[in-house]
């Protein structure tokens, strides 16, 4: 069998959890949860493929990119904390939110929608650096 590149094990990873996800937020319930369990699971598999198949250049920019853009991702998106929370951009977030969600505890729409956005805002800190660095570096 041949050994799947890292870029063809990082789709494959990102495909699988997202489908997964979204497979999981359909069923919702226990089955749903374990749905995402496994989802969490197929991306650490598929990704520690990618890490091992890397060279050493990739690993340095993958590393370089979690570390500073990881960093100034989570910095940029406390900077537009203020901006997110004002009554007209937050409610109707979290409205929607708690409709997918169909909570009985209030604070579980707030608090998913707190953990999205700051992994949302490291992740775009990291493709950020990411390409940077390829950019300065090839």
């Amino acid at each position: 069998m041949n050994r799947l590149s890292a870029r063809a094990c990082r789709i494959i990873a990102a495909l699988g959890f997202w489908g997964m996800i979204a497979l999981a937020v359909m069923i919702r319930g226990t089955g749903g949860l374990l749905i995402a369990y496994a989802a969490i699971v197929w991306l650490a598999a598929f990704s520690l493929q990618a890490w091992r198949t890397q060279d050493e250049f990739e690993r340095a920019a993958q590393k370089f990119s979690w570390v500073f853009g990881g960093l100034f991702g989570l910095m940029g998106s406390l900077a537009l904390l203020p901006l997110v929370t004002q009554p007209g951009v937050i409610a109707p977030m979290l409205d929607w939110v708690a409709g997918m969600l169909e909570a009985s505890d209030p604070v579980a729409p707030a608090f998913l929608l707190g953990v999205v956005y700051i992994v949302l805002g490291q992740l775009v800190g990291f493709l950020v650096c990411w390409v940077g660095w390829h950019v300065a570096k090839r």
